[in-house]
């Protein structure tokens, strides 16, 4: 980025994908946003960035668009680590055990939120167990079908689903995850009823291109590529409008009217996150949100800067967990 004196390179840790992202010279941050703290007693050696995402999905593009100019602002490396794994339980559960020093970043998805209403069995809480810093960007979902798919529209796909219930098949990252229950809150309100596939990832998608599935449900960044290419074509968004940059793409409330979903990400860290120390973290995100370079990657790969403050964050997470258990409820879903 023309603001960052810094450079992105894959870091050789074994058993993982990861990049570091370094402003260079330490001599430099005591220059930088102090706040409270004292600007050497914070960061103590390179920070990590942990999400439960494959390498190119969304949450990954997203995590090191702000890797960088974060790392620029604190004076110290920013690691981005994919941690990948049912439906980012693995990931939480580990920031929730780490010391809430400000070393151990987490790009929590709205997913979140979902598996917090529907798994009484998690190892954690989400609004007890993480600190919010605040929210990243807002983003949908996006219906996918094959290029060579037989169906034109969403109206297509659910009158062969109500032709053959339980037989069209659709993808998601897994069981209760915000792309399963995107689908069940459809099926609720379209009355229809379709096969779940879960993948790990966006490997579903060769099998989508192959024709082994009707349809798949994923982010609109880590199809990116593939709609580019015209290997895959969005039938809609789960936006309650057209999506910025994809205007061309109906949503799913032109075909089912009231249907939203609108997901989010946000940078977290463990509870217990001094709050001189949550302040400054957040403002640093909000000064990077601000970078006209930043917005334009950001809103490119098919989200929307929304920067709020902690509070506004959390209150957030608590109302998605609320509308999603009642979401679960309705479509008898719940995980033990």
């Amino acid at each position: 980025m023309d603001t960052i004196d810094s450079e992105a390179i894959e870091a050789p840790v074994p058993g993982r994908r990861a990049a570091v992202f370094t402003l260079g010279a330490w001599c430099l941050a005591p220059l930088l946003r102090a706040g409270p703290l004292h600007a050497q007693a914070y960061p103590n050696g390179p920070i990590r960035l942990l999400h439960g995402y494959n390498p190119g999905s969304g949450p990954d593009i997203l995590a090191r668009n702000i890797a960088a100019p974060m790392a620029a602002q604190l004076g110290a490396s920013i690691v981005v680590e994919n941690r990948p794994g049912a439906g980012e339980r693995l990931v939480a559960a580990q920031v929730a055990r780490a010391p809430a020093d400000g070393q151990t970043l987490y790009l929590m998805t709205g997913g979140q939120t979902v598996v917090s209403a529907t798994d009484r069995s998690l190892q954690y809480d989400l609004l007890r167990d993480f600190s919010y810093i605040g929210m990243v960007s807002v983003y949908p979902f996006a219906f996918l079908v094959s290029a060579a798919s037989p169906y034109r529209t969403l109206a297509d796909l659910l009158g062969a689903a109500r032709a053959r219930p339980d037989k069209v098949t659709y993808s998601s990252v897994g069981v209760g995850t915000t792309l399963h229950m995107a689908v069940e809150l459809l099926g609720s309100m379209s009355g229809v009823r379709m096969h779940h596939v879960p993948y790990k990832g966006t490997e579903a998608y060769n099998d989508l291109i192959g024709g082994l599935l009707d349809m798949s449900v994923g982010t609109l960044a880590g199809a990116q590529g593939l709609l580019r290419d015209g290997r895959l074509r969005a039938l809609c968004v789960t936006s309650p409008e057209r999506w910025p940059g994809y205007d061309q793409v109906p949503s799913v409330a032109e075909t089912v009217p009231g249907y939203e979903v609108v997901t989010w990400a946000a940078l977290t860290a463990p509870a217990g996150l001094a709050a001189p120390l949550r302040a400054r973290l957040s403002a640093v995100l909000r000064d990077t949100l601000a970078m006209a370079d930043v917005r334009a990657k950001v809103e490119a790969s098919g989200s929307l800067v929304r920067a709020t403050s902690p509070e506004e964050m959390q209150a957030r997470s608590a109302a998605d967990i609320a509308k999603w258990r009642r979401v679960a409820e309705a479509a008898r879903i719940e995980l033990k």
